[in-house]
């Protein structure tokens, strides 16, 4: 105990500005919250602090931009011929010890200019590897053949190259300008040079040319600093705080605050939007991050999130938002782009700049799906590439968890190198599974097989032959894992199944070298000019991005992989299982500096935690629920067994405890089963034996016009019994509000425990070996986060009444109960239907003598 000086740069860092004559001190009350403070405090050292690609400072009045950055708004408003950056690959520098190698001692040199574009001030900065006079060398580490560098890669950093050699040229008197592009593939030990001598007239004529593009952009920049951020600073919370939403908001702002994660758990009725929003608002005003990406992958959600905005913005505050759509929803000329972006005629980007400054002039607070479209339409762009560009000057991003955290659809301009972000993750318990999706990857032999076997390429091609080679050596290599295990079905047909979580070394070459050749294929096939190009490179970037995604995850693969050979009557299917999603969650959380994950059912917040990427550095915080537990009645029949063996053995008494639960009061249910066939079975049953109450049923893969007169139906007004038999896990288990007399009970029949399978067989194993809660991870807790959703459609509201009744005799085992809502602490165990209709029965009266 006692005080401590800290040194005078340090506090500076951590606090801000301070006096120069101010001495800081702490005064440690105890050693672990020094402990706690010194962790997060180092924690956040170690990430890159990342500022955002254009800044304005407004105590020099000038607008800071990286070369990288001015380059690549350029290219969007002046190069029609080349794509947007979506796609492009991160400029990396290799190793100083190859570098060095290649063109001797070498070392980071910073070109920094200032010029004057249009009538406001620039700062321009660039980094090259070598200085030597008039010459310039710019190194890259690649993926691809140094001595075939990709066309729209080397257009964008030769510009980058030019924009750097002017500023260079400029400050030493140079009439001309030796470039240097080095290419280094360090995993296969190759490189290659290019050169070109440039004139001082070149380099001005082509950074002016990019300048008018950039002009454009400097304005909505100083608003956003001397309008926008002042009026986020001083932002108030719009509504009278609920019970739990400000102690939500204030862990939101700490975490926010210190870079570091949150994991919540939020009741329904929390108001969970606006409490993780005005958080991160208040933080943009404030400096402490520069652009918000609220993710979630609901519609409904996402909607809530555009309510929130906009009434901020009735409240004084000032801000430019978006929600992203998806390119194949966005698009109504059929992606023809993806065969040929000749065969689209809004595939032009050389008045995209133009476009973004009429939508920023529109002055919308969140521009509508109706604005992208008339504005794209006028220009004849892409709605998909301007609302992307239109993103980079927003301060939240509406869009899916898929454009952060799926390896290959994430957006490249804001993840490639990451920024000062804050991320709020919306129904965060979704995002495990997704993950696991998004990370493993499976191919068969077949797939492989199909260059060889496919009419569109040439017989001349190289790429059937090698496609022919490695299916060979696939097959033998792991025909090996199988062929103890091959049995016979009743059919005759031949199959077997293995796993282990050992990559066989030599499949990693044979991906490498497919993947290389297939590209070779695609950069011949642009070249050609035959009639069959077009198809021939629709058919080869097809089977590029399968084998790619494959090797790519392969790439990975690790003690959190499992990997399984399936082998089905001659042809083998490899699966590379992402186990563990914490790592790969963990690293894309930092292209951000911080995260809020946060949901009605993060239940329970250590398993979320362990999923999510979570660390010693991570807040949790568990909210209880904002309702009365006399709102709802919790009722568990705990008698009746759902085990899928026995369910149709127990069918007539799941019905005859439905009927029990309607009867005691008309109204709109829902009934969740496990699976499509469980509840339609459920649903002839019920049908056979209560002809005259009307009965919805839930198909499989329902069209959206089929949902909403699905969701029609309970909010019309009625005065008689509905019942809609759904699924569990399914589209109307989650995000959909039915409030007040729409929705007045539910029944959940069965605990909602995923079906066995090898991939969960294997998630019991690891989390058995890591935790020795195996059964728990992969199958009690992501079935009762179910159970908990589907319940949690019934009181939306402080106004709603209603039921739960929950079917199946494993609801009384203690590693259930310790995981059930403080909501739901009322919960009664009821022992046949006679007894549940007297129950609810007694629920409903209280209300009506109220």
């Amino acid at each position: 105990q006692g005080y401590y000086t800290l040194n005078r740069s340090f506090c500076k860092e951590l606090f801000g500005s301070i006096s120069e004559n101010i001495l800081c001190y702490i005064f440690l009350l105890k050693l672990d919250n020094l402990c706690f403070f010194l962790y997060n405090y180092f924690c956040n050292r170690s990430k890159k602090r990342k500022e955002s690609k254009v800044r304005y400072d407004s105590e020099k009045d000038k607008i800071l931009i990286s070369c990288r950055e001015f380059v690549s708004i350029a290219r969007r408003g002046i190069s029609p011929t080349l794509p947007a950056d979506i796609d492009e690959p991160l400029h990396e520098r290799a190793s100083k010890r190859i570098l060095e190698s290649i063109i001797g001692e070498c070392k980071s040199e910073k070109i920094l200019f200032n010029t004057v574009i249009a009538v406001y001030n620039f700062e321009i900065s660039a980094f090259c590897d070598k200085q030597d006079g008039c010459k310039l060398w710019f190194t890259s580490d690649v993926d691809f053949n140094p001595e075939r560098p990709k066309k729209d890669y080397l257009a964008k950093l030769r510009g980058e190259g030019y924009v750097a050699a002017y500023g260079y040229a400029r400050e030493k008197g140079l009439t001309r300008v030796e470039l240097n592009f080095v290419f280094v593939n360090s995993k296969i030990g190759t490189h290659a040079q290019f050169s070109e001598s440039v004139k001082i007239e070149k380099l001005e004529k082509f950074f002016n040319k990019c300048a008018v593009c950039v002009a454009l952009f400097a304005k909505p920049e100083i608003e956003r600093v001397t309008v926008r951020v002042p009026s986020m600073r001083s932002a108030r919370f719009p509504y009278k705080a609920r019970e739990g939403q400000s102690e939500f908001a204030k862990h939101a702002y700490r975490a926010i605050s210190r870079g570091t994660t949150l994991f919540a758990t939020a009741p329904t009725g929390t108001g969970k939007t606006v409490a993780a929003l005005y958080p991160a608002i208040r933080a943009m005003g404030e400096g402490k991050c520069e652009k918000t990406f609220y993710l979630t992958p609901k519609e409904t959600t996402a909607l809530a999130a555009i309510d929130t905005l906009n009434l901020l913005s009735e409240n004084g505050v000032v801000l430019r938002a978006i929600k992203l759509t998806a390119k194949e929803k966005t698009c109504r000329n059929g992606l023809v782009c993806q065969k040929s972006r000749r065969s689209c005629e809004n595939s032009a980007h050389n008045r995209i700049s133009e476009a973004v400054l009429e939508l920023y002039k529109l002055g919308r607070t969140v521009v509508s799906d109706e604005d992208i479209h008339s504005v794209a339409g006028k220009y004849k762009l892409c709605p998909y590439e301007l609302e992307l560009t239109y993103s980079e000057l927003c301060d939240v991003v509406i869009c899916d968890v898929n454009y952060l955290f799926d390896p290959i659809v994430y957006i490249h301009r804001f993840f490639n190198e990451g920024g000062n972000y804050t991320f709020l993750i919306d129904e965060a318990h979704n995002l495990p599974d997704r993950a696991r999706e998004m990370y493993s990857a499976e191919i068969s032999g077949d797939r492989i097989l199909a260059p060889a076997v496919s009419d569109v390429l040439s017989e001349f091609s190289p790429l059937r032959k090698l496609a022919n080679d490695t299916y060979v050596a696939y097959h033998e290599l792991l025909f090996e894992y199988v062929k103890e295990d091959i049995r016979t079905d009743e059919n005759g047909k031949a199959y077997a199944a293995s796993h282990t979580r050992e990559v066989p070394v030599e499949l990693y070459g044979l991906f490498d070298t497919l993947v290389a050749e297939t590209e070779n294929e695609i950069f011949k096939s642009y070249s050609s000019k035959l009639d069959s190009s077009e198809e021939v490179t629709a058919f080869l970037r097809s089977y590029y991005y399968e084998v790619k995604k494959f090797r790519d995850t392969l790439m990975r693969f690790d003690s959190s992989y499992e990997m399984f050979i399936f082998f089905n009557s001659g042809d083998i299917t490899l699966k590379l299982f992402c186990i563990d999603t914490g790592g790969v969650i963990s690293e894309r959380l930092e292209k951000g500096r911080s995260a809020v994950f946060f949901s009605a059912t993060l239940t329970p917040l250590y398993y979320y935690k362990s999923l999510l990427g979570g660390d010693g550095s991570s807040d949790m915080l568990e909210l209880p629920s904002p309702f009365d537990k006399e709102q709802i009645a919790v009722r568990i029949m705990d008698k009746i067994s759902t085990r899928y063996s026995e369910r149709e053995d127990t069918l007539s008494a799941v019905c005859r405890a439905i009927a029990a639960t309607v009867s005691s009061k008309r109204g709109n249910y829902m009934i969740f089963s496990p699976s499509f066939a469980y509840s339609d079975a459920l649903a002839k049953a019920f049908s056979a034996k209560y002809p005259k109450i009307k009965v919805l049923t839930q198909k499989r893969d329902m069209s959206k016009k089929e949902k909403e007169n699905f969701l029609a139906e309970f909010s019309a007004e009625s005065n008689s019994y509905l019942i809609g038999f759904c699924v569990m896990g399914g589209v109307f288990s989650e995000g959909i509000n039915l409030v007040g007399e729409s929705l007045i009970g539910a029944v959940i029949v069965g605990i909602g425990m995923p079906a066995l399978s090898f991939e969960r067989e294997a998630i019991s194993a690891y989390y058995d070996e890591k935790y020795d809660e195996g059964r728990q991870f992969a199958y009690i807790y992501p079935g009762m986060n179910k159970v908990m959703q589907a319940a949690g459609r019934v009181i939306r509201k402080e106004s709603d009444r209603g039921v739960v009744v929950l079917i199946d005799d494993r609801f009384d085992d203690p590693v259930y109960k310790k995981i059930i809502p403080s909501l739901w602490r009322g919960m009664k165990f009821i022992g046949d239907a006679k007894e549940l209709r007297f129950e609810l029965d007694e629920f409903w009266r209280s209300f009506d003598e109220q």
